[in-house]
């Protein structure tokens, strides 16, 4: 029996660019109840949903992010030219406060959102976290904070955040005390890291693995005891999953 849920990592990324409101409008539309995002911020100090720190692969343009101020970030486009050439040329950078309003929208949908280390290249670690948790607070309930610096997590357990998830680089990281300190929801980790015939038996925190868009893939972890997959082919990953159900 498939027993997993499904994880829009970074949207829609398959089909649409990555970190982007059409991205994830795209995700939910298809039947994605979970999706995942990344935050960095500006020169100025705004958040941006983003991955890289730099920003040639997906606006084709010379710099980075944090050494750019909000107004110039709203003039990239991050179309993502390696995977769909021009067609999405203008598409905008998503700012953090709009993917909250889109959340507000759709109350069904949980948001992991990865505070990427790189925001420490514009703040300090606590104000770097209290800038995003101001913004998020309005969907509190529905966002699960999660990133690969312990140190940002713990930032945020201490301003009151709960619903945490670190990315561990490591399978024998899921026993550190750094880790179990921050008694976190959910586990993430790449697929790769997974020792060979082992099985995750614990019922908390949960364990997400990232990125798989092979149905069969997805249920063979599953059958390990993995229910939480990270995907870039949501659409065809919920349709697949509802086939094998029917």
């Amino acid at each position: 029996m498939l027993s997993f849920e499904l994880i829009g990592h970074r949207g829609y990324p398959s089909r649409y660019p990555e970190n982007t409101l059409l991205g994830f409008e795209q995700a939910i539309d298809a039947g994605a109840r979970y999706i995942e995002a990344d935050v960095q911020l500006s020169a100025d100090a705004i958040p941006f949903v983003f991955h890289d720190r730099d920003l040639t692969r997906l606006c084709a343009v010379q710099g980075t992010i944090h050494q750019l101020r909000a107004e110039q970030l709203l003039r990239c486009s991050p179309h993502a030219p390696e995977a769909f050439a021009s067609r999405y040329k203008g598409i905008p950078m998503l700012r953090l406060d709009q993917l909250v309003k889109l959340l507000q929208r759709q109350p069904q949908v949980t948001l992991f959102l990865e505070l990427k280390r790189g925001m420490l290249q514009t703040l300090a670690p606590a104000l770097a976290v209290a800038t995003v948790i101001e913004l998020i607070e309005p969907v509190r309930s529905q966002i699960v904070l999660i990133s690969f610096s312990i140190k940002l997590l713990a930032c945020a357990q201490q301003q009151g955040w709960q619903r945490l998830a670190p990315v561990l680089t490591r399978w024998n990281q899921l026993g550190h005390r750094s880790v179990q300190a921050l008694t976190p929801e959910w586990l993430f980790l790449d697929q790769q890291q997974i020792p060979q015939g082992v099985n995750y038996t614990a019922a908390n925190p949960k364990l997400a693995i990232y990125e798989v868009s092979d149905i069969n893939i997805a249920q063979a972890l599953s059958e390990r005891g993995v229910h939480w997959i990270e995907t870039d082919s949501i659409g065809e990953m919920l349709t697949l999953k509802r086939c094998l159900l029917s």
